[in-house]
């Protein structure tokens, strides 16, 4: 009596069972690494529109347009470090909090995309509205300025914040390590205390409304971003709905 000996799988792997099964969920692999090019190309972007120098400018240069150079120093440098200090923490335990709810990846991109949106298309309508009056600058300023109205909600706008979890949490995802992520929100950060540092001379060169004019523009291309990743959720969740379908 010949017994058969059972011929191993290809697959010696669920991995590669998978691959071999399942083309589609290939596809959202690759979808996913291709991705993560765009994501860290336009990370930085995203970064310096949504908590970036271009509002604190304006802000900083009224604030401390009663103070002398000692306290415009000391209220920048201490802007910089408490909101380094926030944003980063909101960063890595923010990872944690999404993370323990199982939130798929692609549910992530449609709620960046949906907050970058709608903070884009604020600053591109805006634009059409009436400008407000600038709020005039206090008398008598003081390192009490520095939490409010400089950090919140200048430096760290609620929708900032929000936005700081959100793309830590995806990029975790798509490539396994936020270091990057962190150092890029850190030359932000950075950025925003030159800005603070040197705000009387930008406004020298940068007037109001050509900063305006640049924030319209770079308010464009975040309403793109936006949209592009809105349209990365549907293609990743219509992949994964044909590899359920068909397997």
């Amino acid at each position: 009596m010949l017994v058969q000996t059972p011929v191993p799988s290809k697959a010696s792997t669920p991995d590669e069972a998978i691959n071999e099964d399942l083309d589609d969920v290939k596809l959202i692999r690759e979808y996913i690494s291709t991705t993560k090019e765009g994501s860290i190309s336009s990370i930085f972007t995203i970064f310096f529109l949504t908590i970036g120098p271009l509002k604190i400018v304006p802000t900083f240069a009224s604030l401390t347009a009663n103070a002398d150079d000692t306290l415009r120093k000391k209220m920048a440098f201490r802007g910089f470090w408490i909101s380094t200090l926030v944003v980063m923490l909101t960063a890595l335990f923010g990872i944690g909090l999404l993370d323990k709810y199982g939130i798929p990846i692609s549910a992530l991109f449609m709620a960046a995309g949906i907050v970058l949106f709608l903070v884009a298309l604020r600053m591109v309508m805006a634009q059409y509205g009436s400008a407000a009056p600038p709020p005039s600058p206090p008398e008598n300023p003081s390192l009490n300025l520095v939490l409010t109205p400089l950090i919140f909600p200048t430096i760290l706008t609620p929708y900032g914040i929000a936005i700081v979890m959100i793309i830590m949490s995806i990029l975790k995802k798509v490539i396994g390590n936020e270091v990057v992520v962190l150092g890029m929100l850190m030359l932000v950060m950075v950025l925003n205390l030159l800005s603070m540092l040197y705000a009387r001379q930008i406004l020298k060169v940068l007037k109001p409304s050509i900063l305006k004019v640049i924030g319209l523009v770079l308010g464009i291309i975040q309403l793109s971003l936006a949209i592009s990743w809105m349209f990365t959720a549907i293609r990743m969740e219509a992949l994964a709905i044909r590899a359920i379908l068909t397997s």
